[in-house]
């Protein structure tokens, strides 16, 4: 992906995360229908946090795409993105939980480069360090497991960050 096109989602691609965040998917995954379920799996502590870190990377979206945010703006929502980070590993179930810390550490890697970068995320994704992070196979297969895990136990429309 070029630093262009990294750029326009690499704020987006903290629900990849997502973080992501990290939780796996892709705008174009959202887009698309969720598989039939013969019965909707219960919410479980991990699905709410993974929802909850969506939610709070939607607002800082927002911010990136329309620019010019103020430092007090950015910041808050960044802490929002972090808290809501943290508490996805906190609630991360054993068996995916290396892949959650991995998807999170990368978010908050992008969180520093925003910031550093004054909410400018075209100029975060000029970082060739980051932009190498951030494409290692290792990264696109913990976020791919995360998603799985989250596309196979969380309820439909409750599903996390992607």
């Amino acid at each position: 992906m070029g630093f262009v096109s990294r750029g326009a989602t690499l704020v987006a691609a903290l629900a990849s995360g997502a973080l992501a965040v990290g939780c796996g998917g892709s705008l174009a995954d959202r887009d698309a229908p969720d598989p039939p379920r013969a019965t909707p799996p219960l919410s479980s502590p991990f699905c709410t946090a993974a929802q909850a870190n969506s939610d709070a990377i939607r607002p800082l979206n927002s911010l990136t795409a329309q620019g010019g945010a103020t430092p007090a703006e950015l910041s808050s929502t960044v802490e929002a993105v972090r808290r809501a980070g943290a508490n996805l590993i906190t609630e991360a179930p054993a068996e995916i939980r290396a892949d959650v810390e991995r998807t999170v550490d990368a978010a908050t890697l992008q969180l520093d480069a925003l910031v550093a970068n004054g909410g400018d995320a075209a100029a975060a994704a000029r970082d060739p360090e980051l932009t190498a992070r951030l494409d290692s196979p290792e990264l696109t297969q913990a976020r791919e497991r995360v998603g799985a895990y989250i596309n196979s136990n969380c309820a439909t429309g409750g599903a996390g960050a992607r």
